[in-house]
């Protein structure tokens, strides 16, 4: 039998595996699952933007530079559009031209970054649960993992915190965070970012969901430490382009040269239509009437996920997410097996499908993730419903 790579071996499988070949099943049964797993938007972009992009096309369609390589940093045009973006937002302008690098999507943003400060066994710690990439990504990349776990309450502490960085070459903390909803408080944000310049220890700021706030302020560690603190976002969710693979790195110039060099060996440069598409987006203002829509919907299927999970399963514990797609939810006083087998009998017998809280690291054996990005408020409900009476099964 052909032999694979210790390397790849040792990578946590991806839920998406088995939960695809679920809903595959399930589909080919006639069936419409609930997605409550799936981790991307629901809502697609604005039709206009959609329309703008293609006459755009259209009008190049001879034209030579519209199938040619960009730079491995990105368009010019897009890495200034991406800074003013980010400064309006609040966060410290970086230099479009050697501090900014678009990114085909945010885990190469990761990948990148992470192999730009660190060598092979460096310790890189995490904030647990955490979001299940990260593993891979470090398990690829052959560094050590280092875990802060935040089980029951899923908040973090000075304590906690300090002894992370005392431990690590680098910190990954998402923000809003994947699976849990946490956003960080401004004390947490400028204790981050003191620690991590005072330790010259690197902190990649995760930012996937960095425009879904709903009730709470957006903070930027970058605000306080500039030279050690990583920003990595991706377009993925806002104006909602998963497939399309775009996102970017925005980081103290040598850090963004070596993330750049680092992408040579990847993918080389992010697709061009993308890079056109999110270019147009953020210079087109179409944000402005865009994001507004989409905050009021996911708020209106956040408020009624919370309103049926009060009502269905009054013992189950979760954090209110102030921020992103997913509620995290602890259903340790329903179940004595654990949310893996659960999960995947839930998903084959009822077509509800979330995803295990032990692929977000150790201590999540009876949580599951929900998310209310893709299906909307009476789907939610109904799902709800089902999953409570299967717990009472």
């Amino acid at each position: 039998m052909a032999r694979v790579s210790r390397r790849v071996l040792s990578i946590m499988p991806s839920p998406t595996m088995w939960i695809q070949e679920i809903v595959s099943m399930l589909r080919s049964r006639g069936f419409k699952p609930y997605a409550l797993h799936v981790g991307q938007p629901g809502i697609p972009p604005p039709r206009e933007l959609m329309d703008s992009l293609l006459d755009s096309l259209r009008s190049r369609v001879n034209d030579i530079s519209l199938y040619t390589y960009t730079s491995p940093r990105g368009l010019q045009e897009l890495r200034e559009a991406v800074a003013e973006d980010l400064a309006s937002l609040g966060r410290p302008t970086p230099d479009p031209k050697r501090g900014v690098v678009i990114t085909t999507g945010g885990i190469e943003g990761l990948f990148t970054s992470i192999a730009s400060i660190t060598d092979h066994g460096d310790p890189v710690g995490i904030v647990v649960p955490a979001y299940f990439h990260f593993y891979s990504i470090l398990g690829l990349l052959g560094n050590r993992v280092v875990e802060a776990i935040t089980y029951p309450e899923l908040s973090l502490s000075e304590e906690m915190l300090k002894d992370l960085f005392s431990r690590v070459k680098a910190v990954i903390i998402a923000n809003p965070d994947n699976p849990s909803g946490r956003v960080l408080s401004i004390s947490e944000a400028r204790l981050l970012a003191d620690l991590a310049c005072d330790r010259e220890v690197y902190l990649l700021h995760d930012i996937a969901y960095y425009t879904l706030y709903y009730e709470t302020e957006r903070v930027w560690p970058e605000k306080w430490c500039h030279e050690y603190v990583i920003t990595v976002g991706t377009y993925s969710k806002d104006p909602g382009i998963p497939g399309w693979r775009l996102g970017f790195v925005a980081a103290e110039e040598n850090i963004a040269d070596a993330v750049a060099h680092a992408r040579e060996a990847t993918s080389y440069n992010a697709p061009l239509p993308s890079q056109l598409l999110i270019l147009e987006y953020l210079r087109g203002r179409y944000r402005e009437k865009f994001l507004p829509m989409v905050i009021e919907e996911y708020k209106s299927r956040r408020d009624e996920l919370i309103k049926s999970l009060e009502k269905n399963m009054p013992e189950a514990r979760y954090r209110r997410p102030e921020a992103g797609i997913f509620i995290y939810l602890d259903l340790s006083s329903y179940l004595s097996k654990t949310t893996d087998q659960w999960a995947r009998e839930l998903a084959t017998e009822k077509g509800v499908i979330v995803v295990p809280g032990r692929l977000f690291g150790p201590g999540g054996e009876k949580w599951v993730r929900i998310s209310f990005a893709w299906e909307d408020k009476y789907r939610l409900k109904e799902a709800i419903e089902i999953m409570s009476s299967y717990l009472s099964k």
